[in-house]
């Protein structure tokens, strides 16, 4: 009795999340590699870009295409859409100050502290309104492919 296999839901659900584990570990692997390449190493760019462009594309492929399934969903509930959009703004804000620290910290060494201070805080204020809308959008977009799904 050869018939096409059939695979049932919890069949499914762990395939994915093998998948999912797996790719995790793949992108931890080269954010390690990265770090240890980088910051440890002190290597030259060209030795190290590879591994990063992997990474990206990999974290890149994996966005577009929960954005184009509809994984990426706004709460239902009104308290719950206010929390989401609370955190959304708290997380908005860590991001940036981590990336203020890090440019003042790798630009400190020029001599115009006036100069580095007013560069990091317009470059922290543009950061964030990026990062900011980049979120907003990607929610958004699923949000709309995800009602589109379920039209169809």
């Amino acid at each position: 009795m050869k018939g096409p296999k059939i695979k049932d839901e919890r069949i499914i659900t762990e395939i994915q999340k093998f998948s999912t584990h797996g790719l995790l570990i793949v992108l931890v692997g080269f954010m390690i590699s990265l770090l240890v390449k980088v910051f440890i190493l002190e290597w030259d760019i060209k030795y190290w870009v590879d591994t990063f462009g992997i990474m990206l594309l990999g974290c890149l492929y994996v966005t577009v295409r929960c954005v184009k399934d509809g994984i990426y969903l706004l709460p239902s509930k009104e308290g719950e859409l206010k929390r989401f959009k609370k955190i959304h703004l708290i997380s908005g804000v860590i991001s940036t100050i981590i990336w203020a620290t890090l440019t003042f910290l790798l630009d400190f060494r020029e001599a115009d502290i006036r100069k580095n201070i007013s560069s990091t805080l317009v470059g922290s204020v543009v950061f964030f309104i990026g990062v900011t809308w980049a979120m907003w959008y990607i929610i958004n977009k699923s949000n709309k492919n995800a009602d589109k799904n379920i039209k169809n």
